[in-house]
C-alpha cells in the first residue's frame, strides 16, 4: 500500500511549532509566577519582618542619637547624620539606584545584542533588522 492510498484524515500529522504561542505561554506562566509570589504568605511575612526590622532599627538609631548628643563628639556625628538625611531627602540615593539599574539594563541589552548578532541572518539580508 502506498502513501497515496491512505485518506488524508488518517495520515500522521506533523506537530506544528508555533514560537509565538510558546512565548505567549511563557509570558503567561511568568505573570502567574510573579502574581503567586506577590500574593504569597511568604511575601507578606517577609514584608512584615522588614517593617518590624526597620521600626526597631529606627528606634535604635534614635536612641543612639540621643546618647550621642550628650557626648563630646555629638557635633560631628550630628553633622554626618544631617548629611545622610539630606542625601536621602534630595534623592541622591534614588539617583544612585537609578544609575545602577540603568547600567544593569544596558549590560543586559548589550548581551542580547551580542546573542542576536550571533545568529546567521536569512538569505538576502545583510544585517539584522533594527
Amino acid at each position: 500500500m502506498s502513501d497515496n492510498n491512505i485518506p488524508e484524515n488518517e495520515k500522521p500529522q506533523e506537530e506544528t511549532i508555533d514560537v509565538a504561542a510558546e512565548f505567549a505561554e511563557l509570558g503567561r506562566k511568568f505573570r502567574d509566577a510573579i502574581n503567586a509570589a506577590w500574593n504569597s504568605e511568604e511575601r507578606l511575612r517577609i514584608q512584615q519582618e522588614i517593617k518590624e526590622g526597620l521600626e526597631r532599627f529606627s528606634e535604635e538609631v534614635d536612641e543612639a542619637i540621643k546618647s550621642l548628643r550628650e557626648s563630646e563628639i555629638s557635633a560631628k556625628v550630628e553633622e554626618s547624620v544631617k548629611r545622610v538625611r539630606e542625601d536621602l531627602e534630595s534623592g541622591k540615593v534614588a539617583d544612585e539606584v537609578r544609575r545602577g539599574l540603568v547600567t544593569a539594563l544596558r549590560g543586559l541589552s548589550d548581551a542580547l545584542d551580542k546573542m542576536a548578532s550571533s545568529f546567521t541572518p536569512p538569505e538576502g539580508e545583510d544585517s539584522p533588522r533594527e
